[in-house]
Order: structure tokens, then sequence, then C-alpha cells
């Protein structure tokens, strides 16, 4: 288990830096799944609006998630 984390945060360490605006998933916060914490926002990157505020995630099932159970991820 510690030599697949080392080599997953190895990969974000060489990953070419990202410039643009991010954003945390929500979903995978809540989960403590590190590997997808980071979203990079685009046009086409899952989100929604919850009580006025936008959400950003790492993909349409950590979306469909939150829809789910709004409460469970704040």
């Amino acid at each position: 288990m510690a030599a697949l984390l080392a080599m997953l945060l190895a990969a974000c360490r060489s990953a070419a830096p990202y410039d643009g605006p991010s954003a945390e998933c929500p979903v995978c916060k809540h989960e403590g799944d590190l590997a997808c914490l980071c979203v990079h926002v685009e046009a086409d990157t899952p989100s929604c609006e919850c009580n006025g505020k936008t959400f950003y995630f790492c993909s349409e099932q950590c979306r469909e998630d939150f829809l789910a159970d709004p409460a469970r991820y704040r």
C-alpha cells in the first residue's frame, strides 16, 4: 500500500504544472481519495450549483454521488 501511495505522489509531482483554475472534488475529499482530489476546471468539467455555490467534480460519477446526498459532502 505504501509503495502505491509513493508512486501516486511521484506521478503528481512529475506532472506538468497546471496554471488554470482548480477546485477540490468534495466527494473525493470526503472519501480521502487524494489521487482525484484536485480538479482542473475547464468548460466540460462536471459541476453543479447547490445553495448558491458551484461545486466541481473529478468525474460524472462523483457529481451523481454528490447530487444523491449533498449534505453528506459538506
